[in-house]
């Protein structure tokens, strides 16, 4: 081997094919790695596939307005490379808590107004959206979850001690009353509605009506159940002289203060069938329940 090369140069006995000190070789990986390093320089490099249209940091990035009338989000950065980035991503941070802010709010006036009148102090229900740092690029202030927290902390509280009051509030019948003309325009009044502020139910029966019983005896089953509805049967010749035998048994619908129906045909409403799921969809369909 020795002698080998010291009577052959290397260089000089290359075969025809070994030109510009390369090797013609099968493989192209090589060559194109070295031409895309001799052409490409840095990743800086304008001429290189890296290139990247310009931008105007004028109105890139800018909303077409402003949150409640705030400034549009600082996109356009004064700096480039990662700090730059660093402080476009701060500034799409601002904006989604601007933005959970914002439905927050809308949310939590939704929810007031289901609460049928109840209040809420605008320091515990709005959202604080503005910061002591005054919204820079380094703002950290985030506390939208805590504040959210609190907030359904203090609703929920807030709804349980109003449905108790109004259930306290709310009187109890549960059974079916016979009251007189007298009694009738009593618990009609306004007066004595708005004390109560529950609903009723009036049947004008006759005695010898046998659907007039039929309908009494389910009204008492179902004043057991609905015992927030008072429940009454009066006299139809006693309530009014006019009404006829062939249209009873007739109810009056009272919510609230006043009355909102009269329903002389019941019998047909009912189809003949006097039971108490008829009569209970019945009553619930004319109160609305």
């Amino acid at each position: 081997m020795e002698k080998f090369f010291l009577q052959h140069n290397v260089l000089q006995d290359r075969d025809p094919d070994e030109l510009g000190g390369r090797v013609n070789s099968d493989s192209e990986a090589s060559d194109d790695e070295e031409e895309i390093t001799e052409r490409v320089h840095s990743v800086a490099d304008p001429t290189g596939p890296w290139r990247q249209k310009s931008v105007d940091g004028e109105t890139w990035g800018k909303p077409t307005r402003g949150l409640y009338g705030r400034k549009g989000r600082d996109f356009a950065s004064a700096n480039t490379g990662p700090k730059g980035v660093i402080n476009d991503y701060k500034a799409h941070k601002r904006h989604q808590k601007e933005e959970r802010s914002r439905k927050e709010a809308e949310r939590q006036a939704v929810l007031n107004r289901i609460a049928k009148g109840a209040t809420v102090s605008s320091a515990s229900s709005t959202p604080h959206l503005e910061c002591e740092c005054e919204r820079g690029s380094d703002c950290e202030c985030d506390d939208s979850d805590l504040v959210d927290d609190a907030f359904l902390a203090q609703y929920a509280e807030m709804r349980v001690k109003q449905m108790k009051e109004a259930a306290r509030k709310r009187k109890v019948f549960g059974e079916l009353e016979y009251i007189t003309p007298e009694q009738f325009v009593a618990l009609s009044s306004k007066k004595e509605s708005t004390e109560t502020g529950n609903d009723m139910v009036v049947h004008l029966y006759h005695a010898e009506n046998y659907a007039c019983g039929l309908l009494n005896m389910q009204l008492e089953l179902l004043a057991r159940k609905l015992v927030h509805i008072r429940f009454a049967a009066m006299v139809a010749k006693e309530a009014d002289a006019s009404i006829e035998m062939a249209d009873l048994p007739v109810m009056l619908i009272f919510r609230g203060q006043q009355q909102q129906e009269a329903v002389v045909d019941v019998a047909r409403r009912l189809d003949g069938e006097f039971t108490l799921e008829r009569v209970e969809a019945f009553v619930r369909d004319q109160l609305g329940l």
